[in-house]
């Protein structure tokens, strides 16, 4: 007698997940931050003049002389980074002191040791100062050796290039990280050498483009074709999440998935794509702590956020980071870059390129309907957003938001009263 084999059961995951973190309550929230136009100028001082923006990678600026330009579109900002000769990493505010004119056009390339204003020919070294101006003797009392570019603050995080829109940022960048930074140590961000990008202008709040990947209860409605097949499939058909943690402002979704069966491109595909989900046993490093927390089978990536705007959704072996950059109440700008491991072969680019697309595909049906929703919220029609419990990270960010507003109002009013008073 042959004993056939019983299908594993596959387990779904529970509710439950928000009643681990009762500071974050259950009940319905306000609206208002998503488009009240007062609630913007505030966010610029209290939110994003105080939190540091990644912008690049160390693998762009190999050698000494080598260089990438920048625009920082929430600030209005254009950032010169470029290669020391000893190695270092500078970060300038791409303004030469002499009147104002851009001091590097080109988006990359290498500088031959020096950068030279395209207006009056000043010329800069790698470190930002200044080597050459033409008719010297035509200046009053002029010191060259006090005339340099301006410096903006810049650190790194595991190959990533981070800047601060202000001179003296109140965190360092290993403090504004916290423990989600250092949770995420191990994961080889430095071997997702390929990258593709995407970038694009959108008619929403910030924190809806913020709060769109962070939450699949929706994938098996908005995404039946694209997302749904991969990462609901027979045993997670409402699009519940493995698994949420909170770090302060930070958190991270782990998600559940379990392989349906694939159209014949996509199994051709997903055979050599580097972006395939790849179980524990068969990566060839030590997952960190920080990702697949609860070391389930089931899962496929995590959601990594980094308040307020900074996004990783990153797999066994390739991650994706989304960057948004807000420029008014209802504007923003959604940049995504995807990174995968160098191809070796055919079979392997056919694999990412399918990749691209799949995202390319889901990304669009995100953004607008994030665009309706906008235009809905405007109408003030709808006063409350009601979340599921595997909404949790929304909930959490609409939390840290209106708990850092409510600390800024309070400190503007402090100021107000000692300056009404006369006192400081």
């Amino acid at each position: 007698m042959t004993l056939e084999k019983v299908p594993e059961k596959v387990p779904i995951p529970p509710i439950g997940l928000t009643r681990r973190y009762p500071e974050i309550g259950t009940g319905p929230v306000s609206t208002d931050i998503y488009h009240d136009p007062a609630v913007y100028p505030k966010e610029l001082e209290a939110i994003f003049k105080r939190s540091w923006y990644m912008i690049g990678r160390v693998d762009l600026i190999p050698d000494p002389g080598d260089f990438f330009v920048y625009e920082l579109p929430t600030f209005r900002m254009s950032v010169l980074i470029c290669r020391d000769r000893d190695g270092s990493v500078n970060g300038f505010h791409n303004i030469c002191p002499h009147r104002g004119n851009v001091v590097e056009h080109r988006a990359s390339g290498k500088c031959g040791g020096a950068f030279m204003c395209r207006f009056h020919g000043w010329s800069y070294d790698l470190k930002g100062k200044l080597i050459r101006l033409r008719d010297e003797e035509g200046f009053f009392d002029l010191d060259k050796s006090k005339i340099a570019l301006s410096r903006i603050p810049t650190q790194i995080w595991q190959g990533f290039i981070f800047v601060a829109p202000v001179d003296d940022p109140s965190q360092n960048l290993e403090d504004y990280l916290g423990q989600q930074g250092r949770d995420l140590i191990g994961y080889p961000w430095d071997l997702c050498s390929q990258s593709y990008h995407f970038q694009a202008e959108i008619n929403c709040n910030w924190k809806l483009l913020v709060d769109s990947p962070a939450e699949v209860y929706h994938i098996p409605i908005l995404h039946p074709k694209s997302a749904a097949p991969t990462m609901m499939a027979s045993g997670n058909p409402n699009g519940r999440l493995l698994d949420v943690t909170l770090k302060g402002p930070h958190r991270t979704n782990s998600h559940y998935s379990v392989q349906a069966e694939p159209n014949p491109v996509q199994k051709l595909a997903y055979r050599n794509a580097a972006a395939q989900n790849v179980v524990l046993e068969k990566t060839d490093y030590q997952m960190p702590v920080g990702l697949n927390a609860t070391r389930s089978k089931h899962w496929s990536v995590d959601l990594v956020v980094f308040f307020p705007c900074l996004e990783f959704t990153v797999s066994a072996a390739a991650y994706t980071a989304h960057q948004v950059w807000p420029l008014g109440p209802n504007r923003s700008v959604y940049e995504q870059r995807v990174f995968v491991r160098k191809a070796r072969n055919a079979a392997e680019r056919f694999g990412q390129e399918n990749t691209m697309v799949e995202y390319r595909d889901v990304v669009m049906e995100d953004l607008s309907t994030l665009e309706r929703i906008q235009r809905s919220l405007e109408t003030g029609r709808i006063k409350q957003f009601y979340f599921h419990d595997h909404e949790l990270a929304l909930r959490h960010q609409h939390k840290v938001v209106t708990d850092i507003l409510a600390d800024y109002d309070r400190e503007q009013a402090q100021a107000a009263t000692v300056r009404k008073s006369g006192v400081g």
